[in-house]
C-alpha cells in the first residue's frame, strides 16, 4: 500500500469529528478501542490482512473519538477556564512561551499554578493569556523569558464567544491553542518576576535568542521618534519570527484583500524557502546530499523552536522533517504518505487541530499541489524564470483552499494568482536577506543599518505589490457563506477530474459539473432569504448594540454594528458580517447609525465595506472622528444618505418606521451625546418595537411629551440597562411586554443595573439579555410575537451527556 497514512488519517479525523458531535462515555470508547485492536491482532494472526487492516482503521477511529472526548472533558472542566471573578486577582506560575508584542501591549502566556485572592491562596492549573497594557512605552518594558516564574495582578476578561445562532469561532480558537482563559493588566508595574524564578533550560536559551533578534529589529526598524515598530519592521518580524501582533490594521487588511497574507504568516512556503536557501548554501560549500539533509533537520528543529511552536510553523516543520527523514532512510519518499503522516501526528498531539482553519488550509493546499501540479504544468507554456511553475503552484494551491476561504472568511481572491509571481520571489529575497541581517546586525550596527535599508526597500515593494489591484474589485470581493452542498460538489467533481473514465463523454460531464459548482461558489447567485413576517434580531456583540431588521419580503435594515473602544477587535468583521453572510445577505437596504459612540459605530465601518448599502441614515454627525470618516469613505457614491429626525416616517412592506428622537436642530455636526441618539419605532399591525439606542431619562421624558400614546410590545432597553435610563414614569407609559437588554458578559460598566432589573420585574416585563441568552430573535406577524434565542438553539443542538 503506497500511502497507508492517508487511510489512517481519514479514520482518525472521522473519529474526532463524530466525538465532537455526539457524547459517548469515555469508558465505552476505550472498550471499543481495545476490542478493535484485539480483532485486528486476531485477523493478522489468521493471515486475513485486509480484515486486519479494516479493524486497524476502526481502532484508529475509536482512538480519535477517545482522544477528543478526553481532551475536551479536561479542557471544559479546567478550574481556570471556570474562573470568572470580577476585579483584579494575583496569578502566579511560569511562562510557557516568550512574551509576544502588539501595539502598546505585551502578551504573556502563563502556566498558572496558584491564584491569590481575598487573602486566600488556591492551587489552580491552566494556561492564561495576559494582555499587559503600556500604550506610552516602546519597546515593551517587560524583559521576561520562557520558564520565568512571575506573579501578575490581572482581571479576567469577559468571555467573547458572541453567540449568534452559529458555532462561536473564538471558543474553538482558544481550545485549539489550549488557552483556558484571558486576562488583562493595566500596567507592567503589576507584573513581578520572582527572585530565583528563572531557571536555565534549552527553552529559556532559545527564548533569549528570540528576544535578542527582536531587539535587533526594533533598533533598526523603529518609527520616527521611536514610538513604535515601523510597518517594515512588523512585516519582517512576521516573516522571520512568526510575530504578527505589531502589524497595523491597514497593512493586515491590504494583505488579506490581495490574498498575500499567507506570505507573512510563516507556513509551508516559508519553510520551503528557508530549506531551499540552506540546501543551496550547503551544496555550494560541497556538503554531500545525505549530510545536508541531516543538517537541514537540525536547523529546522531549531527554527521551529525559535518561533516557539506557532501552529503554522509547527505544521510546516513537521511535514518538512518527515520528508527529510524519509530521504535519509529511504531512497524514494511518497509525498502523499508524508503529508498525511504529518497530519496524523498533529491530530494525535492535539485533536482540536481538525477544526483549526490553518490546519485545514495547510493540508488542503499541499494535497492539491501534489495531485494537480503535474497535470496543470502540462497545459501551461514554458516561460522563463520559472514563471510557469510559480503560477502552477499558486493555481493548484488556490484550487485546494478556495472553498475553505470562501466558507470561513467569505472572501474570493483571484489577485494572488498574479501577485504571487512578484510577491513570492520578493518574500524569498526578504527572508534570505532578513536572516543575514539577524546574523550580522548583532555583530556590527553599521552592517545592520545597511542591510535594514535594503530590507525596508524590499518590504515597501512587497506592500506596494499588495495594492496593485485595489481599484479592481473583481479581483477580491466578499460573498455570503456558500451552501455545504456547493462545497461538497466542488470537491467531488474536482477529484473526479483525476480519473480516466472508460465511458465516452463522462470526463467532459465532470468538467462541466465542476465548472458549475465553481461558478456557484465564487458568485453566490442566490437571493437573501425571504421573511414572511417582520423579524428583529438583537445580535450578541458584547458591550454594544447591533440590530438586524428583516421586513416581510427581502428588504433588510441594520441598526448599529457594535464595536470596542480601542479597535483591538473588529466586531463588524468578526461578528456582525459573518452573521449576515450566514443568512445569505449581500445587500443592506437601510444602514442606520444611531449615534457615533464606539460600541455602536465602530462595527458599521467594516459592514459598510463588506456589503452593498442602498440607504444610510443618521441624525447628527461627529466632528473629527476617524472611524466615522472611514465609514463615509466605505459608502459608495450611489448610497442615498439621509438625516433622520423626529417626524420622519417611512413605510416598508406594510411596516411603519418612525423616528421619535432627536429633534432636528443645527449644526448637524456636533459632539456625540447619548441624549441625542436616534430612536426608532417599528410597527406592524397591533405590534410595535421601540429601539431607544442610548438615550437617558431626560430624552425619555422628551419623547413622551411629543408622543403621549406610545404603548409598545417590545422595548430595546435604553443605554444597555443603565440606571440613568428606563425611568419608572417612562416604563409605566409605554407598558412593554418584553424588554431586550444588549450588554456584554461581565462588562466593567455594571449594566444592566440591579435597580433597573428590579424595576422591570416589578412591572411584570419579560427580560431578555444578550449577555445570558446570546442573540435574540423576535418575529411579529402583526398580532403575536415568536421569540427565539441562541442559547435555546445551542441547548437543543447539544448532545445529551
Amino acid at each position: 500500500m503506497p500511502f497507508p497514512f492517508l487511510f489512517l488519517t481519514i479514520s482518525l479525523s472521522s473519529g474526532i469529528l463524530v466525538a465532537s458531535q455526539a457524547s459517548i462515555p469515555l469508558p465505552v470508547l476505550v472498550f471499543l478501542l481495545l476490542v478493535s485492536l484485539i480483532a485486528a491482532w486476531l485477523g493478522f494472526a489468521l493471515r486475513h490482512n485486509r480484515l486486519s487492516f479494516a479493524f486497524i482503521l476502526a481502532a484508529v477511529c475509536f482512538l480519535g473519538m477517545t482522544l477528543y472526548a478526553y481532551r475536551d472533558h479536561a479542557y471544559e472542566d479546567n478550574a481556570l477556564r471556570q474562573f470568572d471573578q470580577a476585579g483584579y486577582v494575583d496569578f502566579s506560575g511560569r511562562l510557557y512561551k516568550s512574551p509576544s508584542f502588539g501595539q502598546g501591549r505585551t502578551f504573556l502566556h502563563l502556566r498558572v499554578e496558584k491564584i491569590h485572592r481575598l487573602k486566600r491562596e488556591e492551587n489552580v492549573g491552566g494556561n492564561l493569556r495576559v494582555t499587559v497594557l503600556h500604550p506610552d512605552q516602546y519597546p515593551s518594558p517587560l524583559k521576561l523569558l520562557t520558564g520565568d516564574r512571575i506573579v501578575v495582578s490581572a482581571r479576567i476578561l469577559p468571555v467573547r464567544d458572541f453567540r449568534n445562532f452559529g458555532q462561536p469561532r473564538l471558543a474553538n480558537l482558544r481550545k485549539n491553542q489550549n488557552i483556558h482563559n484571558h486576562a488583562i493588566s493595566k500596567s507592567p508595574l503589576l507584573v513581578e518576576k520572582q527572585e530565583g524564578g528563572g531557571r536555565f533550560s534549552a527553552f529559556s536559551l532559545i527564548s533569549s535568542i528570540r528576544q535578542k533578534l527582536q531587539q535587533s529589529i526594533e533598533r533598526h526598524f523603529s518609527s520616527p521618534g521611536r514610538t513604535s515598530l515601523s510597518q517594515e519592521g512588523a512585516v519582517l518580524e512576521a516573516m522571520l519570527l512568526g510575530e504578527r501582533g505589531r502589524l497595523d490594521e491597514t497593512t493586515t487588511r491590504a494583505l488579506q484583500k490581495s490574498g498575500l497574507f499567507h506570505l507573512i504568516a510563516i507556513s509551508g512556503a516559508h519553510v520551503a524557502i528557508l530549506s531551499a536557501l540552506l540546501f543551496f548554501i550547503l551544496r555550494l560549500i560541497r556538503v554531500r546530499q545525505r549530510p545536508a539533509y541531516l543538517v537541514l533537520i537540525f536547523i529546522l528543529l531549531f527554527y521551529a523552536s525559535l518561533v516557539e511552536g506557532r501552529a503554522s510553523v509547527h505544521r510546516a516543520a513537521i511535514m518538512a522533517l518527515a520528508y527529510l527523514a524519509g530521504k535519509l532512510l529511504w531512497k524514494n519518499v511518497n509525498l502523499i504518505n508524508t503529508v498525511f503522516f504529518s497530519a496524523f501526528f498533529l491530530l494525535l498531539s492535539n485533536p482540536f487541530f481538525l477544526f483549526d482553519m490553518g490546519f485545514e488550509l495547510t493540508f488542503a493546499a499541499t494535497f492539491s499541489i501534489i495531485l494537480f501540479m503535474p497535470r496543470v504544468l502540462k497545459h501551461l507554456p514554458r516561460l522563463p524564470l520559472q514563471i510557469s511553475e510559480l503560477f502552477g503552484l499558486s493555481l493548484t494551491a488556490q484550487m485546494g483552499i478556495l472553498p475553505f476561504l470562501v466558507r470561513s472568511f467569505n472572501r474570493v481572491t483571484f489577485s494572488a494568482l498574479l501577485l504571487n509571481l512578484a510577491a513570492v520571489p520578493l518574500t524569498g529575497l526578504i527572508m534570505g536577506l532578513g536572516f543575514l541581517f539577524l546574523l550580522l546586525s548583532s555583530l556590527s550596527f553599521s552592517i545592520g543599518q545597511l542591510l535594514s535599508q535594503a530590507l525596508a526597500f524590499l518590504i515597501r515593494t512587497f506592500l506596494f505589490v499588495s495594492h496593485l489591484f485595489d481599484g479592481l474589485p473583481v479581483f477580491s470581493y466578499r460573498i455570503p457563506t456558500p451552501h455545504l452542498a456547493t462545497v461538497i460538489g466542488y470537491f467531488v467533481f474536482l477529484f473526479l477530474l483525476l480519473l480516466r473514465p472508460k465511458i465516452k463523454g463522462l470526463r467532459p460531464a465532470f468538467f462541466i459539473s465542476f465548472a458549475f459548482c465553481l461558478a456557484l461558489l465564487i458568485t453566490y447567485p442566490f437571493p437573501a432569504s425571504s421573511s414572511k413576517t417582520l423579524k428583529l434580531t438583537f445580535l450578541d456583540v458584547g458591550q454594544g448594540d447591533s440590530i438586524l431588521v428583516e421586513f416581510p419580503g427581502r428588504k433588510k435594515m441594520l441598526i448599529d454594528g457594535g464595536g470596542v473602544p480601542d479597535a483591538s477587535f473588529d466586531i463588524g468583521e468578526h461578528v456582525v458580517s459573518p452573521f449576515l453572510w450566514r443568512k445569505g445577505i449581500k445587500t443592506i437596504d437601510y444602514l442606520v447609525s444611531t449615534h457615533a459612540h464606539p460600541d455602536h459605530l465602530n462595527g458599521i465601518k467594516t459592514v459598510a465595506a463588506n456589503f452593498r448599502v442602498i440607504n444610510f441614515w443618521e441624525s447628527f454627525s461627529p466632528p473629527q472622528n476617524p472611524v466615522y470618516q472611514d465609514l463615509l469613505a466605505s459608502l459608495k457614491p450611489s448610497v442615498k444618505k439621509a438625516r433622520v429626525f423626529r417626524g420622519f416616517v417611512r413605510e416598508e412592506a406594510g411596516v411603519r418606521i418612525e423616528a421619535l428622537h432627536p429633534q432636528e436642530s443645527t449644526p448637524y455636526v456636533r459632539e456625540t451625546s447619548n441624549e441625542e441618539s436616534l430612536v426608532l419605532r417599528i410597527a406592524q399591525g397591533e405590534l410595535s418595537f421601540l429601539l431607544t439606542a442610548d438615550v437617558g431619562s431626560e430624552s425619555e421624558l422628551d419623547i413622551l411629551r411629543h408622543f403621549d400614546d406610545l404603548r409598545v410590545q417590545v422595548l430595546k432597553s435604553p443605554h444597555h440597562g443603565s440606571r440613568t435610563s428606563s425611568s419608572l414614569f417612562f416604563l409605566e407609559k409605554i407598558q412593554p411586554e418584553v424588554v431586550v437588554i444588549s450588554a456584554g458578559r461581565g462588562n466593567v460598566y455594571g449594566v444592566p443595573h440591579p435597580d433597573v432589573l428590579e424595576r422591570y420585574e416589578r412591572l411584570g416585563i419579560r427580560i431578555l439579555r444578550t449577555d445570558s441568552e446570546g442573540a435574540i430573535e423576535i418575529s411579529a406577524d402583526g398580532r403575536t410575537l415568536v421569540i427565539r434565542t441562541a442559547r435555546q438553539e445551542s441547548q437543543e443542538a447539544s448532545p445529551a451527556m
